[in-house]
């Protein structure tokens, strides 16, 4: 049964003016900025919001759409910019690492819009998130562990891809060295938020799939020298998903995707 226009423009109203209903049914509100790294780290440690179940499902039922668009040949621009990433670095099949994976969904995507696929491997340092991704996904490989220090050699995949998690890693800059350490070619920051005019890198809270995370909103030239110190030289850049929270931050932003040359 369809409901009517004012029945649904009552409930939105609703939703937004309860915290707790906006919290829960809304994928991403009540920002605030922190005062800082220190600030978003103390609040990271405190919050521990990825590693909730109900995190797990509330992301998964949020993909589950989008996959299913994307097996249409409708796929969202994030989606489709990350399948257009791997491909122009030109290796067939490559051997893939998806850090921060979540709940596996990325392993299905590629599948469906990377001609002749990837090798992939997903970790993330929630016990939850990679519980889910095995029971979802037994075919594919994953594992526990921690963007900053990567339980894998040198050189180990093709290209080590970062989708959306960047963003929830207060120290970046290990996590961008370690992705170089073990990419053997590429790597791919994907859907990075970054201020248009390039303002210093701000760390914000949120409540994400109804828990409270930390992310950062990343001044560009400052993210691209992190990159350039791990060794990596940018290749090419596209737009992706809108994301401006100029409202908390009084400055716009968009998300970008990197391709970077580990060579």
């Amino acid at each position: 049964m369809k409901i009517p226009k004012m029945a649904r423009t009552i409930a939105g109203r609703l939703i937004r003016s309860t915290p707790i209903l906006r919290r829960h049914i809304l994928f991403s509100t009540d920002y605030r900025q922190l005062a800082g790294a220190d600030a978003a780290r103390a609040a990271a440690t405190s919050s521990h919001g990825w590693l909730a179940a109900r995190t797990v499902k509330r992301q998964e039922r949020a993909y589950k759409n989008l996959i299913q668009e994307a097996k249409r040949g409708e796929p969202r621009i994030d989606l489709r910019v990350a399948a257009e990433a791997i491909v122009s670095t030109g290796i067939i099949s490559p051997s893939l690492l998806d850090v921060g994976c979540g709940s596996g969904y990325y392993s299905e995507i590629l599948a469906t819009l990377v001609p002749g696929g990837v090798h992939y491997t997903g970790t993330d340092y929630s016990d939850a998130m990679i519980d889910r991704a095995r029971a979802h996904y037994p075919s594919s490989t994953f594992g526990v562990a921690d963007a900053t220090r990567l339980p894998y050699p040198e050189g180990a995949f093709d290209i080590v891809f970062n989708g959306v998690s960047l963003m929830h890693i207060v120290d970046y800059p290990a996590a961008i060295r370690e992705a170089a350490r073990v990419a053997a070619r590429y790597c791919i920051f994907h859907s990075v938020p970054v201020f248009d005019d390039d303002q210093p890198t701000t760390f914000l809270q949120k409540y994400a799939y109804g828990a409270p995370v930390v992310e950062a909103v990343f001044g560009r030239r400052e993210l691209l020298d992190r990159c350039s110190e791990a060794g990596l030289q940018l290749v090419r850049e596209w737009p992706s998903i809108p994301y401006d929270v100029s409202a908390v931050t009084g400055h716009r932003s968009s998300t970008k995707t990197y391709l970077l040359s580990a060579g």
